[in-house]
């Protein structure tokens, strides 16, 4: 019996090693992808993870979500506790926090290797996330706020053309005058014109002004000293005063864009302004047809507006990345863009879907090549740490101008000393 252990031994250990080679084998390598926003807002992702899952069954890919205010944060702190994601989702905006705070892997060496054509995707996007040569994400997404939507009904009824691409500021207020409606007391039941928000940045893009000297490398702030800047304002002050086409706040705060798109929707708002994300919900609109049109140029011919989007990067804190590159470069593919283009949710950052039967569905908004001819004049807010807080000063102190209360000179010449105390942090 004694000479039988050598070969029981043997075989334990060959059984031993086969059972970890079949482990090894078949074990999955896991990768945790954020975002932020609900179920709804993260259907398309979810179903891009689950074709993902089918295509690559050895990556098991989970879905962790927080809510947008916490975003940034959240990401920071689960990376630097060990347990953040291999992949981060992020919008132009919490770009920038992750960029300056060191999280993004350079991702040059990824889409060297791989052969992935950066020029597939629209410039202005590509070059947001291109910093001192590297590339720290990859876009999904663009979305250019400049689509003014209109109510077909309301101009029929007020005799008026549908409004093209090329009208300018004047012939938008002499339009947006003859959509107000009134009732027998003189109340207004429809406004000429509502925006998804306080658009601030809009107006001030549009007339050509300006936040800080470069908005990559920004080293001050130019707002109060744009004579262009203080032309947009002025432009929004006289909408809501002058013209009295657009609400004041005493009848909508302009903090909520739930509250703009069903004035619009229900007919209380003969235009809005807004990106192409509330095209699912105008759809279910069934009281009147719509169409959009450009945002209004400035009467010089100016026009410029501001850029939101989507992108994918991976943290250098990643413990899968070749995986999570694999992800990366599927989710911001023409395969997974299409999902996007079908959605009609956001405008693909890849140029050739964007310019497909994908995206250009013939569905409402029937103008929505728009949005393409519109990249090349889309700007995306500074690329500084204290941007947020900035703003948060901007619509404080600006707060009295759209209530009527204060001038915007007098306002301007209040806010310089605050901005030049805050100059603009890229460290």
């Amino acid at each position: 019996m004694s000479n039988d252990w050598p070969y029981l031994i043997g075989l334990a250990v060959l059984l031993i090693v086969f059972n970890a080679w079949v482990f090894l084998k078949n074990r999955k390598t896991r990768i945790l992808v954020s975002s932020y926003g609900d179920i709804q807002e993260n259907r398309i992702l979810i179903s891009l993870i689950e074709i993902f899952r089918r295509k690559n069954p050895e990556i098991q890919v989970d879905l962790v979500r927080y809510n947008w205010g916490e975003y940034t944060r959240e990401v920071l702190g689960s990376t630097q506790r060990g347990t953040g994601p291999d992949v981060v989702t992020m919008e132009v905006t919490h770009y920038t926090d992750f960029l300056l705070d060191g999280l993004l892997e350079p991702l040059n060496p990824y889409f060297i290797s791989d052969g992935l054509d950066i020029n597939a995707y629209y410039p202005q996007v590509m070059d947001r996330f291109f910093h001192d040569g590297y590339l720290n994400a990859v876009p999904r997404d663009t979305a250019p706020v400049c689509m003014v939507y209109y109510n077909k009904k309301a101009f029929d009824e007020a005799k008026l053309p549908y409004p093209r691409d090329d009208w300018d500021w004047d012939r938008f207020v002499e339009t947006a005058k003859k959509l107000m409606k009134f009732d027998s007391a003189g109340k207004v039941t429809r406004w000429g014109f509502i925006e998804g928000w306080t658009m601030t940045e809009a107006w001030v893009y549009d007339a050509g002004g300006s936040y800080v000297d470069d908005i990559k490398q920004p080293t001050r702030w130019t707002f109060c000293d744009d004579r262009n800047t203080l032309k947009g304002l002025q432009f929004r002050w006289d909408l809501i005063h002058k013209h009295k086409v657009m609400p004041p706040h005493s009848v909508w705060a302009g903090n909520n864009d739930t509250d703009s798109a069903e004035m619009f929707a229900s007919g209380r708002a003969a235009m809005i302004l807004f990106g192409l994300w509330k095209t699912p919900r105008f759809r279910e609109i069934e009281g009147f047809q719509w169409d959009a049109a450009m945002i209004p140029r400035e009467p010089s011919g100016h026009i410029d507006f501001n850029l939101g989007g989507t992108a994918y990067g991976i943290p250098k804190s990643a413990r899968n990345k070749k995986a999570a590159w694999k992800f990366v470069k599927f989710v911001s593919s023409e395969e997974g863009t299409k999902k996007l283009a079908e959605d009609g949710l956001s405008q693909p950052a890849l140029m050739k879907v964007a310019n497909s039967t994908d995206f250009l569905d013939e569905k409402p908004p029937l103008n929505k090549k728009l949005v393409l001819a519109a990249m090349k004049h889309g700007k995306y807010p500074p690329l500084c740490r204290n941007w947020f807080d900035v703003k948060a000063i901007l619509d404080r102190e600006l707060s009295p101008a759209w209530e009527g209360k204060e001038t915007i000179p007098q306002i301007l010449d209040r806010l310089r000393p605050m901005l030049e105390a805050q100059p603009p942090r890229t460290r």
